[in-house]
């Protein structure tokens, strides 16, 4: 990756790219004048249809300039936009990501053979599989973070400010300008301060709750969600039959205790429910 950020979109003039079109293709002939009404819908229509395409294109730039060149596959992006909820997703080499409010991270659906690169920007708590074959990377504007398997949070705004907390495990990240880089382990914050790394010890043992707190998940299969809850849940949830794991659902909860997860899982798709001392089981009725 490397560092080829763009965030200056400037607004699009949808009424004067749209007078411009229209006035090519009266001048070419190639719309119809075939009473005051028609013209008006043919208008409209084509207005919105000039608008989309804009939309579109705007979007198309957005993404060119900010994503590396050297993405060859196309990346898939996570936004949350709802600040009292973090949208969880678990990637397909069983790493989680917790997206706060107002914060984005943009992915590839399949990881490379040799490297997991992701991109992120605003406030993001990975938890992430260990496999020393294929190191996690991650790209902010300023910073690149890389690890093994550890938890951990990052802060980093479009201007370039950054915060690291580890909750598990160590972490190294790089300055792109100078280079300098800096080890962040278990219990340590560290921020840049005049372009230099300062450390000191997390007082913040709220980190994992304040993002487990108001959960949501959007197209998300069962068996990854339920991977998500027994991460942090001390009773156990298991899905009996192979078939229910891949049942996808839209879900958000709020305040959340398993009990009352599992409760919301098993209306919402129909499941049967069974509650011992350590275990909940959700299987087929």
């Amino acid at each position: 990756m490397n560092n080829n950020y763009n965030n200056d979109t400037r607004p699009i003039d949808v009424d004067t790219a749209w007078n411009n079109l229209h006035g090519r293709l009266q001048k070419e002939n190639l719309i119809a004048d075939s009473g005051k009404e028609r013209r008006f819908f043919a208008f409209s229509s084509f207005k919105w249809a000039a608008a989309a395409v804009l939309a579109l294109c705007l979007t198309t730039v957005a993404i060119k300039f900010f994503i590396p060149e050297q993405h060859k596959m196309p990346l898939l992006s996570m936004r949350n936009a709802d600040a009292g909820n973090t949208l969880v997703k678990t990637l397909e080499d069983g790493s989680t990501v917790y997206v706060g409010g107002s914060s984005s991270v943009f992915y590839p659906a399949r990881f490379a053979k040799d490297s997991r690169e992701v991109m992120m920007q605003g406030n993001v708590l990975f938890d992430i599989a260990k496999n020393p074959e294929k190191p996690f990377r991650i790209e902010t504007k300023k910073i690149i973070v890389e690890v093994l398997g550890t938890a951990f949070n990052v802060k980093s705004d479009t201007k370039g400010n950054f915060e690291l907390s580890v909750i598990r495990g160590k972490v190294k990240v790089t300055q792109k300008a100078s280079g300098e880089s800096a080890y962040v382990v278990a219990g340590e914050q560290a921020t840049i301060v005049d372009s230099h790394w300062q450390k000191k010890r997390s007082v913040d043992n709220q980190l994992l709750i304040s993002f487990t707190r108001n959960m949501k998940f959007k197209d998300e299969p069962l068996d990854k969600i339920v991977q998500v809850i027994n991460l942090y849940s001390q009773r156990k949830v298991a899905l009996k039959g192979e078939y229910i794991k891949n049942h996808k659902l839209n879900v958000r909860f709020y305040n959340n205790d398993v009990e009352g997860m599992t409760n919301i899982i098993s209306l919402a798709l129909h499941l049967k429910r069974e509650i011992t001392r350590d275990s909940i089981f959700i299987s087929q009725p």
